[in-house]
């Protein structure tokens, strides 16, 4: 006599159902770019970054993001003094934290690279007294959707950065105060220097004479 074949119990089809939902699920995820999930939901369940839309009139679903110079800490740019035109942000590595700052009146479009760039005043500083200035290189990544540093060059401790200037040749200006050699830190700075920058097509600033 041949024995009969029982059916599965429901209560073992149910999870199996849904372990196949689950893997059809992942697999069709997967299947997408980001930009056609996005695509697929109304425009009002996108949050853009505010920051990032007000200094660059970027729409960046990610914050500011900045890998703080001679640390391994980041910095997140996400609050704007408008009266003073600087973004800024804090960090903290563990051993040392402080606040980062761009100066957003001074924000200077990159001409002749294919990316969103831009070049900006920036200062960190610490538990310490310093605070140190750069020339910062920001670029647009598309495929994070997120403003962050490409590079940057430093200029001095407790300086004024007063300008930037594109000058011929795709070449900018940067201009700054500093004190003499002998000076106190403490004092301000008065000296008038220049140096000039060219940006390479990999996003490097290159210090020229």
């Amino acid at each position: 006599m041949k024995k009969r074949i029982l059916p599965i119990p429901l209560i073992l089809l149910i999870p199996i159902l849904l372990l196949i939902i689950v893997v059809i699920g992942g697999v069709y995820r997967f299947s997408l770019s980001d930009e056609e999930i996005l695509a697929k939901y109304p425009s009002s369940a996108v949050s853009f970054d505010p920051v990032v839309k007000a200094v660059f009139d970027l729409k960046s679903v990610n914050p500011w993001t900045i890998e703080v110079p001679e640390t391994s800490a980041f910095s997140f740019i996400d609050e704007l003094d408008s009266e003073q035109y600087i973004a800024y942000g804090h960090y903290d590595s563990g051993l040392e934290r402080g606040t980062v700052r761009v100066d957003i009146g001074k924000v200077l479009p990159v001409p002749q690279v294919d990316y969103a760039a831009y070049l900006a005043p920036m200062s960190v500083s610490n538990q310490g007294s310093g605070v140190f200035y750069y020339l910062a290189l920001f670029k647009f990544d598309t495929q994070r959707s997120r403003v962050v540093l490409a590079d940057s060059l430093y200029v001095g401790d407790r300086i004024s950065i007063t300008s930037l200037t594109a000058i011929e040749e795709g070449s900018i200006e940067l201009q700054y105060l500093d004190r003499t050699d002998d000076s106190a830190m403490a004092e301000t700075p008065t000296v008038v220097k220049k140096q000039r920058v060219v940006i390479s097509g990999q996003l490097k600033i290159i210090a020229s004479e």
